[in-house]
């Protein structure tokens, strides 16, 4: 349980994992320096298990780490960042249901494009854009799609006019989100256009929009 406090309490500290260059060096080879022990609360896990943390334990922390420099510069509403981080240190249950979801999913995770994508969602969900079932549900969306067809999205043409107005918006998104994907769905077995589902448009908005916009800077 402790580890559960640690993870969770971490997502509180700003710009504790700036000095983490995880592209330079071979994490292994970060850990044995010592440098995560500086950080807050990671370091407490890293200093506590370092001589029994296996190869899998390395992979996940470096993509834990990743999610927090993410997570770190995203623009949230400070009141809202203020009120998750003492929900997060004052709310026993409420850490070990974010933390214990971060965890699950991040270690499924394998892109490293993902994870900023899922960071990007998470972040979105702090600043109060959605609830945390939505949360839960675009994630599931994230982990079934391929991202050369994620990435498709946002070339969908859905000018005002094109899009098809009068059909039941819950209903579609249920079925959409029964396909393989969950993110677009054929409105008409007469036809090959494609519209995106509101799991769809949200992941483009929340996440992939954002994570494109971050990497042209």
């Amino acid at each position: 349980m402790k580890n559960i406090d640690n993870f969770a309490l971490s997502l509180t500290n700003r710009k504790s994992t700036e000095q983490i260059k995880l592209n330079e060096v071979d994490f292994v080879e970060i850990i044995d320096s010592g440098i995560l022990e500086g950080i807050p609360h990671i370091g407490k896990i890293i200093s506590t298990y370092k001589g029994f943390i296996n190869l899998r334990d390395k992979i996940f922390i470096k993509k834990f780490i990743r999610f927090l420099q993410d997570f770190e510069n995203q623009n949230i509403d400070e009141q809202k960042l203020d009120d998750f981080k003492n929900k997060i240190q004052n709310d026993k249950n409420y850490r070990i249901k974010i933390t214990e979801t971060l965890i699950e999913y991040i270690d499924d995770l394998k892109n490293t494009q993902k994870i900023g994508i899922y960071c990007n969602l998470f972040a979105s969900y702090v600043n109060g854009d959605f609830d945390w079932e939505h949360f839960l549900q675009l994630t599931d969306c994230l982990e079934r799609v391929d991202l050369k067809n994620l990435v498709i999205i946002p070339r969908i043409d859905t000018k005002k006019g094109k899009e098809v107005q009068n059909y039941d918006e819950d209903r579609v998104t249920a079925e959409g989100n029964l396909q393989s994907s969950g993110l677009v769905i054929k409105m008409s077995v007469w036809s090959a256009d494609i519209y995106p589902t509101q799991f769809g448009r949200d992941i483009y908005k929340y996440g992939l929009k954002n994570t494109i916009s971050n990497s042209d800077k």
